[in-house]
């Protein structure tokens, strides 16, 4: 069922159809891709514009009270159209797989079909897992990399953004963690990993969260 997104107080022409494209979906299921490529486009220029300025709120404030998601899901549709490009959406929108494991078979996929070893495969999750289950076997055959990997290229100092703008910018950065996190934990599923990996796992998410709740504590301080 569509539904129009709330546009009161807003006489532009562009934000109105904006809000008609986003408005075709009450929610849009991040991961599973049940976003079309239009409506994530228009999600990028709501953003890109500062849509959410015109209505005198912050982005995390504008995507809950207009688009009925959070501005860190908002956030992630925006990722996965910069990644991916168009085809993600419609490639994903009748099979539900991680944005990790559709890294894996992007490059096999031609014309929504699977193009794996002189084989032609429906693209549906069965295939989608079988041909992602390959792909990790195949690297952890290759050979180690000769000598240390070359140290990333300082980046270049960013002017000061205002508080609202920084703390929008941490979001963003934060929901990358939190997808790449459960990326790893869904793979990890797939793999049978050992105690002494899970146990890793489970002590980064306890410092993640005790970590997160200082920063809490001495705000209120």
């Amino acid at each position: 069922m569509k539904k129009s997104i709330a546009l009161s107080g807003a006489s532009d022409e562009a934000l109105l159809e904006l809000g008609k494209v986003l408005g075709q979906s009450t929610a849009f299921g991040i991961v599973a891709g049940r976003c079309s490529a239009a409506q994530a486009g228009a999600l990028r220029q709501a953003r890109g514009e500062k849509v959410h300025a015109r209505f005198g709120l912050t982005w995390n404030q504008f995507c809950p009270a207009h688009l009925k998601m959070s501005g860190t899901q908002a956030d992630e549709i925006i990722r996965l159209l910069q990644e991916f490009g168009p085809d993600y959406f419609e490639n994903t929108q009748s099979v539900r797989i991680s944005a990790g494991t559709y890294r894996l078979v992007a490059p096999f996929i031609k014309e929504q079909t699977l193009h794996f070893r002189d084989e032609v495969m429906e693209l549906n999750s069965a295939n989608v897992q079988k041909v992602a289950k390959a792909v990790r076997e195949s690297r952890r055959a290759l050979p180690p990399p000769a000598g240390p990997a070359p140290a990333p290229a300082p980046e270049a100092p960013a002017a000061v953004p205002i508080l609202a703008d920084r703390l929008d910018a941490a979001t963003r950065r934060a929901a990358g963690v939190i997808a790449e996190l459960r990326e790893v934990a869904r793979d990890a599923r797939e793999t049978e990993p050992s105690l002494e990996f899970q146990s890793m796992f489970l002590g980064t998410l306890v410092h993640l969260c005790s970590e997160l709740k200082r920063v809490g504590l001495e705000d209120a301080a």
